[in-house]
């Protein structure tokens, strides 16, 4: 699913980090990864901020120079050359749709493919019938796709009634704030971040690299908490009069939450295990339509259960949860949430971009 692309690598991949792609520049030519990996930049200084976040951008073929030499420092980035770097950071299957989903992204642009990948894993958001790929993006427009290719659209939605820490915020702010919280961006002075402002190309090469240095950790699943600092995310309870299904395990916003209020207290993220559940809860409708039971199944429970003839699986792209429905013997409709791969990568990539990389299955 194209929603954790990065994160679904968590459970078994990231560890290993992601592939070296080739480059390749504004008309389409291949750069081989040899020469970028072994080319220097004459305008970017040894000591410069950005020079190791350039230095790796370029070694991983997510970014390559102007020209011979030159990376561009201090200049802007077009939409499509931002996007394109984006694609490769996340390593998306191209798509490459018959029909322009941009009037003016045609087949014939360099920059059409990544374009209609961005699009199709969710990057980009598909309101305007042009994507303006030659405009220079600006600071705002970087890190709302940014977040959306991160698949954060709603999780910013809910977070842009918390407001962010600059006065001059006034559009996309959920987006600006959850990549706050992250620590993935900053602003230009004091309270201020400058979102029309114009994205250098070095920002965009430190931005991507931030995330490609979180989500490049290996996780590390530990037997139990002892030694660290134990954070739970409770699942909502079953309550009386409730519609099912009812309780998500661990919901992709109040782990947003939990880990933000955190970070905020100064808590030291590598020293924190964060404890998910490894099975699954059931809820049983009494025939009234109420709440008749509930029970906490084992994941070998889940597993036998999901395998079994008549029980439908579904996955909450909201909660970031799996669950499954099925008719009981009595009658009575069952729903059971459970902890599935996918939810798994969703909430440890999250955990990641918060610089926790320690986790217990309970």
């Amino acid at each position: 699913m194209r929603r954790y692309a990065l994160s679904a690598a968590l459970v078994l991949l990231l560890c290993f980090g992601l592939p070296f792609p080739a480059s390749a520049d504004n008309s389409g030519n291949v750069l081989a990864l040899a020469d970028l990996a072994a080319a220097g930049y004459d305008d970017v200084p040894d000591g410069h901020w950005s020079a190791d976040s350039v230095t790796q951008a370029t070694n991983l073929g997510i970014f390559q120079g102007v020209s011979g030499g030159v990376f561009g420092l201090g200049q802007p980035i077009s939409r499509a050359a931002f996007v394109t770097a984006m694609v490769r950071l996340f390593d998306w299957e191209t798509v490459l749709p018959e029909e322009n989903s941009f009037t003016d992204v045609t087949e014939d642009r360099w920059f059409y493919s990544a374009v209609e990948t961005a699009l199709a894993n969710g990057g980009i958001a598909a309101a305007d019938s042009e994507f303006r790929p030659t405009e220079n993006i600006t600071r705002e427009e970087m890190v709302s796709m940014l977040l959306r290719g991160l698949g954060y659209t709603s999780l910013a939605g809910i977070a842009s009634n918390y407001g962010t820490p600059f006065t001059d915020v006034s559009t996309n702010k959920g987006f600006v704030t959850v990549a706050y919280d992250m620590g993935i961006v900053s602003g230009v002075w004091e309270n201020l971040f400058d979102p029309s402002g114009l994205a250098t190309r070095e920002q965009a090469a430190t931005l991507l690299m931030r995330v490609y240095d979180r989500l490049s950790r290996e996780t590390v699943q530990l037997e139990d908490a002892e030694g660290y600092q134990a954070v739970t995310v409770e699942t909502p309870a079953a309550k009386e009069g409730d519609d099912l299904p009812t309780t998500p395990l661990e919901p992709l916003t109040e782990l947003y939450n939990t880990l933000r209020q955190l970070k905020n207290s100064g808590t030291d993220m590598e020293q924190v295990a964060l404890c998910l559940t490894g099975g699954g809860v059931r809820t049983v409708n009494s025939p009234d339509g109420g709440i008749e039971d509930t029970d906490w199944l084992t994941s070998q429970e889940v597993e036998e259960l999901i395998q079994t003839e008549g029980v439908n699986t579904y996955y909450s792209n909201r909660y970031e949860s799996a669950y499954c429905l099925y008719q009981t013997v009595g009658g009575q409709t069952a729903v059971v949430w459970y902890q599935s791969d996918e939810s798994l990568a969703a909430k440890l990539q999250l955990a990641c971009l918060f610089d926790v990389t320690n986790y217990v299955l309970v």
